[in-house]
């Protein structure tokens, strides 16, 4: 079963992955307002979980789930390649599988759908 939350930001415990191709991630930085808080959502699904910053991330994840075959990987002028590989490229082998994208596709519409309206459900992190 599909599961959705999101966490309120712990620059200790959350880095993002998606925006860089550096395995560890980037650190994530509070808000210069202290009064806005700043959210972390998660998506599990499958055994496996997801972790985004914003929701261009999420949309960003059900665009690359949503295609049906996914373009080459090579990229020019990259040398160390197993080092310098995109959020996509780090997935587990069994989510790039059609069985897995029909699982994603839904989860990722049902959380895009909750922060627009605003109805993600909050987990203590």
């Amino acid at each position: 079963m599909a599961r959705y939350w999101k966490e309120k930001l712990d620059t200790t415990k959350h880095r993002d992955f998606m925006s860089t191709v550096h395995i560890d991630g980037m650190p994530l930085y509070p808000p210069r307002d202290n009064l806005l808080d700043k959210w972390v959502y998660f998506a599990e699904a499958d055994g496996h979980q997801l972790q985004f910053i914003s929701r261009d991330q999420v949309q960003e994840a059900l665009d690359y789930f949503s295609l049906k075959i996914h373009a080459s990987t090579m990229h020019e002028g990259i040398d160390l390649e197993h080092y310098w590989q995109y959020w996509h490229e780090r997935l587990p082998k069994g989510m790039h599988s059609q069985r897995s994208k029909k699982i994603w596709i839904p989860t990722l519409q049902k959380l895009l759908s909750a922060i627009d309206t605003d109805k993600v459900q909050t987990r203590l992190s």
